[in-house]
């Protein structure tokens, strides 16, 4: 889901909240105002924004039910580029798919990671994709 950046910056705090699934009705969910009223809930206390992803592992200690991966695309090759340590242990885990653009980045929530990777198996249903490899 790739909620629509506000010029604050706030893709990768927008994500995680859409991770959290705050936001109960599916009408205009990839519209930052639907996460406005949550921000409170994530402590972004000297975090920049937009969020490097050395800054994650600072996130996840200031916020220890959240456990995040970011994954990135390079050649149409999806490549785990972070993976958390606390991934069984948190109330909630987010998959996030870091974009590029010369030295811009834009976080997307990924929802399904079989959806994700649906064009690597000519099986048309359901896969089971492991999170942490």
């Amino acid at each position: 889901m790739n909620i629509k950046c506000d010029n604050a910056g706030n893709c990768f705090l927008y994500s995680i909240l859409a991770g959290m699934n705050v936001v109960k009705s599916d009408h205009h969910k990839c519209r930052p105002s639907q996460y406005r009223a949550y921000k409170h809930m994530l402590n972004m206390n000297g975090i920049p924004s937009p969020v490097p992803s050395s800054q994650i592992a600072k996130f996840e200690n200031q916020n220890p039910e959240i456990s995040v991966n970011v994954l990135y695309m390079d050649n149409r090759e999806i490549i785990p580029i972070r993976t958390s340590k606390f991934c069984q242990k948190c109330k909630y885990h987010v998959n996030l798919l870091m974009l590029t653009n010369d030295k811009k980045f834009h976080y997307t929530y990924v929802q399904s990671l079989s959806r994700l990777f649906a064009d690597r198996t000519s099986h048309r249903h359901k896969t089971y994709i492991c999170p942490y490899c």
